[in-house]
């Protein structure tokens, strides 16, 4: 990029602000090293870095990247063989800690933010340098007692001989021999020796070695003879000492010196991250957005704010390279049209920087390969140079290196000069940038560059508002239309006689004048059009929020009702779930009280007892689940079922009848009762059942629809298998699966089974044998044979609905309780 240019766009002071976001040296080096770039997919992969970082910090509010020094010198000269000083070795620490703190961070958000996740690779984990360091020094950089053994005895040794030397200085300096001759009662330390101050005129009778005086002489620093011998000690181990320290510090530097490379590459890590973060960083200052950039020259900018400009910003729209290419602003002085030129300046090279824009979002930036500006006034007295001599060396010099797809910004093209040859080289110059595909925004006074663009084909007029009441400038570009320098204007309302503007307009000419009124009253069309487009689209806007406030709360209710559907369905199941438990508890029971009543000689409840409580149980669950909905029944299922009958039923002993509550098939034993109940008997069971109950059953039986009650208990013989295993199980499991299956076996119409025991200790063969013996369902039972498992296995055969059960004898039914 041309220096010029990054000079006058003020590029340096965008990168300050970038600076004073980075935390550490060398991310601050990086912006620094800091340029705009020309090649689109660098271009898309920084702004793709800058726009993850922004939203981790929005969802995040920081990175971790504390603790990061400049540690490349001392690694450096670690890996020369030179001893780090404890502060280098401490920084290293902390770096290698930022490392281990960065890299498990990212690593965590690696699934929302991939691309800063890559930089976790060149992080590495350095914890036995970080603990060796922290074991070794404090954290004000001085070396611990306990770094090595060698040092705590070196130590020990120190302030031992420091005490002794003390000890006998404070004795000497507090004798009343000596006191007269001691300056004051202190002990001091000169050239590394501990000395007490002597008054000079004590020289000769004070016993010692002059180390240094007072600047008057008046005070002599003396070793007394008697700790010379204790000093020397004190110096040798103090020297021990240092030795001990400068091993304990090589050591430490031996340990960076083998982790030189990681070291050194952990810490670039730390620097990329630092600078995404610090470009991220002064987005959210900026309140700016990532721009979507092309290579098709096309800049459309909205709402962009000259991110330089302080206090309250007037957001300009810029459009340039579709439709044209080429962009001529006029407008009055202090209008904006210089901001407006710096603004498309600034922000390209923000964007081709990796930088987000202070812009709305989705405003497009081109890729340009060059970027030139010629802004401001750069006089040179040294060279001589007028103003429109500096403006046209910069001109030539843009000319000579110009190039496609380049982006030319020119302020006040032609300005200097004659007006009339000003203008001309000014339609020159634009001409011919404009052959040259490049994209180029100038700003001028000319009317005959308004009347220009309006007939050149690619080149657009474009104008900054200015208030003619207010005498004010709006700042904002209007395009396709051209703008007046308002000068009568102006003139006017500051007072200017009337004669005299009178006497310029007739000056002007008649086509001038007439131009320019035409253009103010374009003007003035074009700002009542665009009150009327801000006061539609408000009101659009507020037409959209109602819309989403209408969806939003017809999703809001929908949502409900779905979950009011939702928890009435799972009331609903839970409370089918409790009445099946219900019913198979009540069916357990009564068979558990008729099994009961077997053993006890029927002595307990009976069958008319157990019915009445299993009435009542049945009425508890029709009462908890509460009457059935109505259900719209489906087409085909509306018809009567074929085995329903218009019958009555009769309620004379054989007559064969529907139990609708036990939804079998039965035959009546006897005539109705005064309740109106009679006896049926139902398989094996003989109960009670109200007459209202019943059903008649229809002619043919045998013909009853596959959905049938009878047709499910004829098919639930294919459900229960032929033979039970109960190797294994405890006697008393093994009885009760074994009684429940034979009932099982009973309904589901199967004539013989076979009872797998194993032979064992044959306490569950017994067990089953006696079961077998007393059981109702069973007709006879005999060993299975050799292939179906001998005498570890037993042949049921069952009895059929009309055989008697067999006679069990009195004591075949122990008492449980023996």
């Amino acid at each position: 990029m041309d220096e010029r240019t990054l000079r006058v766009l003020e590029y340096a002071q965008i990168k300050a602000l970038l600076a004073r976001e980075a935390g550490s040296t060398v991310a601050k080096e990086r912006v620094e090293q800091l340029s705009p770039s020309t090649d689109f997919e660098v271009v898309s992969h920084l702004l793709a870095e800058t726009s993850e970082a922004r939203a981790l910090l929005d969802e995040e509010g920081s990175i971790p990247l504390g603790g990061v020094h400049d540690i490349r010198e001392s690694v450096d000269l670690a890996g020369k063989g030179g001893v780090l000083e404890p502060d280098a070795l401490l920084d290293i620490a902390a770096t290698a800690a930022a490392s281990r703190r960065l890299r498990g961070f990212l690593l965590n958000v690696r699934d929302d933010y991939p691309l800063l996740a890559e930089y976790a690779g060149q992080l590495e984990i350095f914890r036995d340098l970080e603990d060796a360091i922290d074991r070794a020094l404090t954290g004000e950089g001085q070396v611990r007692d306990d770094a090595s053994p060698e040092l705590v005895r070196a130590r020990q040794r120190v302030r031992s001989l420091n005490h002794s030397v003390h000890t006998r200085l404070e004795a000497i300096i507090n004798s009343p021999a000596y006191r007269r001759m001691v300056q004051e009662p202190i002990i001091t330390i000169r050239n590394e020796r501990l000395c007490v101050p002597v008054r000079s005129e004590f020289k000769g009778e004070f016993k010692g070695i002059v180390h240094d005086a007072s600047a008057s002489g008046a005070t002599l620093f003396m070793e007394p003879l008697s700790v010379v011998e204790l000093n020397n000690e004190l110096r040798e181990a103090q020297r021990r000492e240092q030795e001990e320290i400068r091993r304990v510090l090589a050591r430490l530097s031996a340990q960076v010196a083998d982790l030189a490379g990681s070291l050194l590459m952990s810490l670039e890590g730390l620097a990329a991250v630092d600078f995404i973060a610090a470009r991220a960083k002064l987005s959210q200052s900026m309140d700016a957005s990532p721009p979507q950039v092309n290579r098709e020259g096309i800049i459309e900018l909205s709402a962009a704010r000259h991110p330089l400009l302080a206090g309250k910003v007037v957001p300009i729209d810029m459009r340039l390279g579709d439709g044209f290419n080429t962009l001529v602003i006029t407008g009055p002085n202090t209008g904006g049209k210089t901001v407006a030129l710096k603004t498309v300046g600034l922000l390209t090279l923000m964007a081709q920087s990796g930088l987000h824009i202070p812009s709305s979002e989705g405003s497009r930036v081109a890729m340009f390969g060059q970027v030139f500006a010629d802004i401001g006034d750069e006089q040179s007295i040294q060279q001589n140079l007028s103003t429109f001599s500096s403006h046209m060396s910069q001109i030539v010099s843009i000319m000579r290196q110009v190039q496609p797809n380049a982006l030319v910004l020119l302020d006040e093209i032609g300005a200097g000069t004659d007006p009339s040859e000003g203008a001309a080289l000014a339609k020159a110059l634009l001409s011919v940038l404009h052959s040259l595909d490049a994209r180029t925004v100038a700003t001028t006074h000319y009317g005959e560059l308004k009347a220009f663009a309006f007939s050149e084909p690619g080149i657009e007029n474009a104008s900054v508002e200015f208030d003619p009441e207010t005498l004010r400038p709006l700042y904002r570009v209007q395009i396709g239309l051209p703008g007046s320098s308002n000068a009568f204007a102006i003139a006017q309302r500051l007072g200017l006689p009337a004669s005299v503007l009178e006497t310029a307009e007739s000056m002007m000419g008649a086509v001038r004048t007439h131009l320019d009124r035409g253009i103010e009253q374009v003007e003035a069309t074009h700002r009542a059009l665009e009150a009327e487009r801000l006061a539609v689209d408000q009101q659009r806007s507020e037409v959209e929020r109602l819309k989403a406030e209408y969806e939003r709360l017809t999703a809001d209710l929908q949502a409900r009702r779905s979950k009011l559907i939702h928890q009435a369905r799972e009331e609903a199941r839970a409370l089918l779930e409790e009445a099946r438990a219900e019913i198979t508890d009540m069916v357990e029971s009564t068979r558990a009280a008729l099994r009961e009543a077997r053993k006890r000689d029927h002595r307990g409840p009976g069958p008319v007892e157990i019915k009445r409580a299993a009435r009542e149980r049945t009425a508890r669950i029709e009462e908890s689940v509460g009457p059935p909905e109505p259900v719209e029944p489906a087409p085909e299922a509306r018809a009567e079922p074929a085995r329903r009958s218009p019958r009555a039923v009769r309620g004379r002993p054989g007559e064969e009848v529907w139990v609708r509550p036990l939804r079998q098939k039965g035959t009546i034993q006897s005539l109705p009762d005064q309740e109106g109940d009679v006896e049926v008997q139902v398989g094996i069971l003989r109960v009670k059942a109200r007459v209202t109950d019943l059903e008649p059953l229809p002619e043919a039986v045998g013909s009853a629809a596959p959905d049938s009650p009878v047709a499910q208990i004829q098919t639930a013989k294919a459900q229960v298998s032929p033979e039970l295993n109960l190797v294994g199980q405890r006697v008393a499991d093994a009885i009760y699966e074994l009684e429940k299956y034979l009932d099982d076996a009973l309904v589901g119409g199967l004539a013989e089974v076979r009872i797998i025991h194993g032979l064992g200790t044959g306490a569950l063969r017994s067990a089953v044998g006696e079961t077998l013996e007393r059981h109702p369902h069973v007709a006879d039972y005999r060993p299975a044979e050799r292939e179906q498992g001998g005498a570890g296995a037993t042949v049921v055969r069952l009895r059929s609905p009309g055989e008697p059960p067999p006679a069990v004898a009195p004591d075949a039914h122990p008492d449980p309780a023996e």
